[in-house]
């Protein structure tokens, strides 16, 4: 404390002004070793919200001062809205209200929209207040903006009641700033106007913002007066930005000799202001790089203007220099996540020039009638109207965007091409309105096309606007019109891609509901004539819907269809779906889908010849291992035509059946017309064998696979501990391994590859040299001695647990003596003589999903050195490809046992992969940089695949594991103790109550894992505040898509060694995710006590106010893209779900072991089994996400989900091995 005294005046000290813009300076290294004193020096919080903005400490201040404001024991809970007239006001005192308001204001600074959300919703006092900024988080100004009418209302009705409290002005602040942004928002520039000019308490700023878009020059000019009396330094570029507006706009003093003068000041002051952010850049620098465009266009436009200027009217270069902006201006247009605001400052500002074109021509015209240059203007002008509509529809704002497009009318004579986009975009306007409203905008919609006098219109456009019709008549049940003018927009333009696919959308949605195939077929092919362009993203959707649509087949009708249509369509719009043409490759569908596999295959060997090699091996040993179990040894007659093809398959007893011949028949002809770059992919295949693990390797991952199967039988058996035996499922499991110890339960030798390989001979003499090797004799001995089953207790679930965790010691132990690395030259010729030079081969996964031509990465070299590291759960290589563009690209190669898990996790990925361009094209979730982290994999073998890595993620268990080293507690402390106490209270012959569960968590957080360990080990590895407040906030905005995606997908729980966190970004991503599917009945399992991880551990990291600010709005911004109807995300989904359900139908066979067809290979799925258990898993998805996307009176389910998954009663009720400590 004695300190604290002269702390705070020798921090405000003016003196340390001049330190203002050197990096780095003085004060701030003092205030960052201020921070790490312990224990701390009190700092006012006022001080601190000074330091960060004005000496750049902005990240370090917040964090001291969120510090101060959850040690000063703010219960800072969300509140119930609506329930009171007001909330009850904790007793706040004037220290903890300054604590607050400083850190609002830094978050608001700081753009951190989601920060300072979370905090006011939980301080404020009027329920209006939460609601109205609930609104406005997600771009629902017209709400919002009346929601804050509706609190100033009830406060002035207060107000004449009773006297109001200091305490609660920092609200009325609130309400006043956000009602004008919201009004920003909705374009409401006039009223602003008039406002920001009202007698008793003008605002010059706003009238400054506002007057120039309603060309008032003179209240503009008035107003640059008052600020440049008192503007804030931060403000300086902006004044000498409408400094430049006037001078260029004023007609009464037009001076654009000062323009170049002006530019160069406001760059040079944003530059300076750039120089005082955070490092990173982030939302706070947006506004500044919104300026960069507004000032490069206050150039541009006096360049416009002086060539409008009556000398150089006539001029041929001045014409041609302004052409040049205009194209320009054209194309450089915002992103999609700026606020409409900026869109207007852009679009707005280009008005007032391109009314200066028309102006300055249509006088110039009259002496030159040929001379029809005022054109350029009108198009331009028009165009941006268009656009500037366009861009309110689709941020949601439909009445601005109304509205917007009714000024159309101010402009005289505007072009064909610029009505029909009008029109379009009303008309979509009522569409969006339709979906939310209902029949009445349904008929506006129709009304304005019948409206439209079509004569002038070109086929195209009339055309178009003959399907938009069709689809108002569906929605409101007009069938036949619907059909006939659907089927006249395609006649009109037969190319007309849009045309095609709401037809195609119309006649599904019949063809589902009373199944009549022609309907099917006609369906099919409307879907595949609308994808007969080179867009791929746009055709994704209405592939899924043909993939699916297969699935009412009968005898081939609708598969035939698609072999007859798909001529057309591009084999690029394929790629995404390969994985989804391989199982109807495989299924009955596959004879008629032959040819359309082969032209992509063609035109993309690599895309297609891995997963199609996987197949085919993976059908090859599904097949020996038939002929193994088929006891009677007859042999099984060979299906059609095999044999004139079985060059492929072994000359033994197995004969090929027709999913095997159909691939086998694709890779020979992929290997005729691409023989260079199939031989380098077959070359590269081969050495993955030298990248196998050793034999503890081998054994220690077979033993981790056997605990976690041990911790989940536990669990299920924790009704009595002590009595709990081993299941047959796990003591076969055991037994094998005992069997085949570091032999290899999954040998290579079992799968002979398709070429002669040295490789299979090498390994067969490793394997030899192993069981000759002293140590591994005796360890084996010792294995085998220790699990001998005939023992008495050796049967008891715990001993077994116990003596797996005695083992994966030793042989951790022994594998952290082996080197970490080899060098390719040693073993693998091939990988490191390989180069460009050698074949073209794309670096793994670069056709997961397909992007134009030229961005394709070519591998140029494999480097040296090779890796040895533990990560997903099992020693894997780390090999290094450099790319043709000089990156470096690491992959894992992994050995996976497991057949049928591997194609369950990639489809999983392949899944989220297809959401991402959704998020992309809504503002809600691009603004927020939500994007799904979806690293490639690639399987090159049945047991083999390459997993894209980064060499800096390790996942939540290693970080724990390493804090308890540091705490020197063994990892798995807590689960033992969990199970110890249940056998002490079961001994005493009662079952543990809920609160014995409860006490558990309570005891495991006290004496082991504290809630702050992620915490700290984050403070730790970030020492920086702003790298630590960058990684924080990426990781929240992570944690809530993929917290998202196990509720709403239903995918299996995210236990803390699949969470892959990335040091370097912040992005998370989950290894084996995979959907939750009951074995039993093929549905989706919807049972669980917490809807997604959010335990102690992660909360107390992300802070009270990032769980209901960040968290809470991602995931509800998330769910309200997925919802937008014309994503089609449930026709993904179905596409998605068929492949995952076609494959538990056939593990279901084999593991029931059902008599197999005479061609020797299960019976394919009965369609209307597998069309009704589709529909109930997508069903059930597509609800969850409707319900997490409702969004009435502010309020979202999601809250509640967030409520459920961070609640203790629901954690303690968690599996102990999932660790909801932690």
């Amino acid at each position: 404390h004695a300190l604290s005294g002269e702390m705070s005046p020798f921090l405000c000290s003016g003196s340390h002004q001049a330190q203002r813009d050197c990096q780095p300076s003085a004060l701030n290294c003092f205030v960052e070793a201020m921070s790490q004193c312990v224990p701390p020096i009190p700092i006012r919080p006022c001080v601190l919200k000074y330091l960060g903005k004005t000496h750049n400490l902005w990240l370090r201040s917040t964090l001291m001062l969120e510090q101060q404001a959850f040690e000063k024991g703010l219960s800072l809970h969300s509140k119930p809205k609506q329930s009171t007239e007001f909330y009850e006001q904790e007793s706040i005192t004037p220290p903890q209200q300054e604590i607050l308001d400083s850190l609002a204001e830094l978050y608001s600074l700081l753009q951190e929209e989601d920060m300072w959300a979370g905090l006011w919703q939980k301080r404020c006092k009027f329920p209006e207040t939460a609601t109205a900024i609930a609104y406005e988080q997600h771009g629902f100004f017209e709400q919002a903006q009346e929601s804050y009418e509706k609190a100033m209302e009830k406060a002035r009705k207060e107000h004449e009641r009773s006297n109001v409290s200091p305490a609660i002005f920092p609200e009325y602040q609130l309400w006043e700033d956000h009602w004008i942004r919201c009004s920003k928002e909705l374009n409401q520039w006039e009223p602003l106007t008039e406002y920001g000019q009202s007698k008793g308490h003008s605002n010059p700023y706003l009238v400054l913002e506002c007057a120039w878009r309603v060309s008032n020059w003179a209240a503009m000019k008035e107003a640059l007066v008052q600020v440049e009396l008192s503007c804030p330094k931060e403000m300086a570029w902006k004044v000498n930005m409408h400094r430049g507006y006037l001078a260029i706009c004023n007609p009464e003093e037009q001076q654009l000799n000062f323009i170049e003068r002006l530019v160069e000041m406001a760059s040079s002051l944003a530059i300076r202001e750039w120089r005082r952010l955070p490092h990173i850049v982030s939302h706070v620098h947006t506004p500044l790089l919104q300026a960069a465009q507004q000032i490069i266009e206050l150039q541009e436009a006096a360049q416009i203007n002086a060539g409008l200027q009556p000398a150089n009217l006539g001029r041929n270069t001045s014409l041609h220099d302004m052409k040049t902006v205009v194209k320009t201006w054209r194309n450089r247009l915002p992103i999609v996540s700026d606020d409409l605001s900026h869109w207007s400052s852009i679009f707005m500002w280009r008005q007032h020039h391109y009314q200066a074109i028309v102006t300055a021509y249509e006088t110039n015209t009259q002496h030159d009638p040929n001379n029809n240059n005022a054109m350029l203007g009108v198009h331009a002008s028009a165009s941006a109207i268009i656009q500037y509509g366009k861009i309110a529809r689709k941020q949601g704002l439909v009445n601005v965007a109304l509205d917007i497009l009714s000024r159309i009318h101010t402009i005289p004579t505007v072009p064909i091409v610029d009505c029909f986009q009008k029109i379009r975009q009303q008309v979509k306007c009522y569409l969006q309105l339709a979906g939310v409203m209902g029949k009445n905008e349904c008929m506006q919609g129709l009304e304005v096309i019948e409206s439209t006098n079509l004569k002038y219109f070109t086929k195209e456009m009339t055309a178009e606007f003959y399907a938009l019709k069709g689809m108002f008549l569906a929605q409101i049940n007009k069938s036949e019109e619907a059909n006939k003018a659907f089927s006249a927009a395609v006649q009109m333009h037969d190319v007309l891609v849009k045309a095609w696919a709401m037809w195609g959308d119309y006649l599904e949605n019949i063809f589902v509901k009373d199944r009549q195939l022609h309907l099917g077929v006609s369906a099919i092919t409307c879907y595949l004539h609308a994808c007969r362009h080179q867009n791929e993203s746009k055709s994704r959707k209405y592939l899924a819907k043909v993939l699916w649509l297969l699935s009412f087949d009968d005898k081939n009708t609708l598969a035939d269809a698609v072999d007859k249509y798909c001529i057309g369509v591009p084999p690029i719009q394929w790629l995404a779906w390969i994985p989804q043409l391989l199982t109807c490759l495989v299924g009955s569908e596959g004879k008629p889908l032959l040819n359309l596999i082969s032209q992509v295959g063609r035109v993309y060997p690599q895309a297609v010849y891995f997963p199609i090699r996987t197949l085919y091996l993976t059908l090859k040993i599904e097949q020996r291992e038939r002929y193994k179990s088929d006891a009677s040894g007859q042999q099984q007659p060979s299906s059609v035509g095999a044999q004139s093809h079985s060059g492929a398959s072994d000359p033994g007893p197995i004969r090929a059946t027709a999913p095997m011949w159909r691939c086998s028949r694709i890779m020979h002809m992929q290997r005729e017309l691409h023989p260079t770059l199939l031989s380098s992919l077959e070359g590269i295949v081969d050495q993955m064998v030298w990248f196998r693990e050793n034999w503890h390797e081998e054994v220690l991952r077979q033993l981790q696979q056997g605990l976690a199967k041990c911790y989940s039988v536990a669990f299920e058996k924790s009704g009595a501990v002590s009595d709990a035996k081993i299941t047959p499922h796990t003591l076969n499991f055991v037994k094998k391994l005992v069997s085949t110890f570091g032999v290899g339960l999954e040998n290579v030798s079992n799968v002979s590859t398709m070429f002669s390989s040295a490789a299979s001979e090498s390994l067969a003499r490793r394997a030899q040299a192993t069981a000759q090797d002293p140590v591994f004799q005796k360890m084996k001995g010792q294995f085998t001695t220790d699990f001998d089953f005939s023992v008495p207790g050796s049967m008891k679930l715990h001993n077994l647990i116990s003596k797996l965790k005695k083992w994966i010691k030793i042989l951790e132990a022994k594998t952290k003596q082996l080197p970490k690395f080899f060098l390719i030259e040693e073993k693998c010729r091939f990988l490191s003589n390989f180069s460009a030079q050698t074949a073209e081969v794309e670096i793994p996964g670069e056709f997961l999903m397909p992007k134009p031509t030229h961005y394709y990465i070519k591998i140029a070299r494999f480097m040296p050195r090779v890796e040895i590291v533990q990560k997903h759960n099992t020693a894997a290589r780390r090999l290094y490809i450099r790319g043709h563009n000089g990156k470096i690209y690491p992959y894992l190669v992994m050995n996976d046992a497991c057949l049928t898990e591997s194609r369950r996790e990639e489809r999983v990925l392949q899944l989220l992969r297809l959401l991402n361009p959704c998020l992309e094209k809504r503002k809600e979730t691009t603004k927020r940089h939500l994007f799904f982290t979806v690293p490639r994999v690639v399987a090159v073998s049945p047991q083999m695949r390459l997993v894209e890595d980064n060499p800096s993620s390790l996942s939540l268990v290693e970080i724990y594991k390493q804090r308890c080293a540091k705490k020197g507690i063994e990892h798995d402390n807590p689960i033992s103790r969990y199970y110890d106490r249940l056998a002490t209270v079961q001994a005493r012959g009662t079952q543990a109550s809920h609160q014995v569960l409860r006490d558990i968590l309570k005891e495991v957080q006290g004496n082991m894992v504290p809630r702050s360990m992620l915490k700290e080990w984050a403070l730790h590895t970030f020492p920086n505040a702003t790298d630590y407040w960058t990684f924080r906030k990426m990781f929240t905005i992570q944690l809530a898509l993929i917290g998202l995606a196990e509720f709403m997908l239903h995918l299996n729980r995210l236990n803390p060694e699949m969470l892959q966190i990335a040091q370097d970004t912040g992005k998370l991503n989950v290894s084996y995710f995979r959907f939750d599917i009951n074995d039993a009945t093929g549905d989706l399992d919807a049972n669980r006590p917490v809807p997604f991880r959010l335990t102690p551990n992660i909360s107390e990291f992300l802070t009270p106010i990032g769980v209901s600010g960040p968290l809470t709005a991602s995931m509800i911004a998330v769910a309200r893209c997925f919802s937008q109807p014309n994503f089609k995300v449930d026709g993904i989904l179905k596409a998605i779900l068929r492949d995952e359900i076609i494959a538990w139908h056939k593990k279901t066979q084999e593991d029931t072991s059902i008599p197999l067809s005479p061609a020797g290979q299960p019976e394919n799925m009965d369609s209307q089994q597998l069309v009704s258990l589709v529909q109930k898993a997508v069903t059930a998805i597509m609800t969850r996400l409707h319900n997490l996307a409702q969004f009435e009176g502010g309020e979202s389910k999601v809250n509640t989900l967030v409520a459920a998954a961070n609640s203790l009663d629901n954690l303690c009720r968690m599996d102990p091995a999932w660790h909801p400590w932690l």
